[in-house]
């Protein structure tokens, strides 16, 4: 299932994106877990962020902002299980005009991912920008 994120889900989210950058071995992780929470908790807030559920706990998070696909990230316990497909999906059919994402360069997986549904990598750069200083990637999705 796929809803909609309230700020009483801020814990929830937060668990998710901590496990996600946890097993990320390639990218620092520059934040304590009360920081990712009040993270969470702004997003929640301020943008569309969007969960997938099975069975009442959240297995992972989409965050859409103005154009950008600012978050999907899936609890590691429940990767290779359809739920980025069904965020990434969910995101795609409320925004067909098309958007934008970062990941990291190191991230195979999500590259895969992105490729595999139709992205197209715009730009690599160094790093410099983010806040983890880690070398990433700029895709696009783009209606046909």
């Amino acid at each position: 299932m796929i809803r909609r994120a309230t700020p009483a889900d801020a814990e929830a989210a937060a668990a998710v994106f901590t496990a996600s950058f946890a097993s990320m071995r390639f990218v620092p992780k520059l934040h304590t877990a009360d920081e990712d929470r009040a993270f969470l908790r702004g997003l929640i807030a301020q943008k569309e962020v969007w969960f997938a559920i099975r069975d009442g706990t959240v297995a992972g998070l989409a965050c859409w902002h103005d154009g950008w696909l600012e978050q999907l990230y899936v609890d590691p316990r429940h990767h290779n299980e359809g739920f980025g497909t069904a965020l990434l999906r969910h995101v795609l059919d409320k925004h067909p005009e098309g958007f934008q994402l970062w990941t990291f360069q190191a991230n195979a997986g999500a590259r895969r991912f992105y490729e595999r549904h139709g992205f197209a990598l715009v730009e690599l750069t160094d790093g410099t920008h983010n806040e983890e200083k880690t070398p990433d990637a700029r895709y696009e999705w783009r209606p046909r």
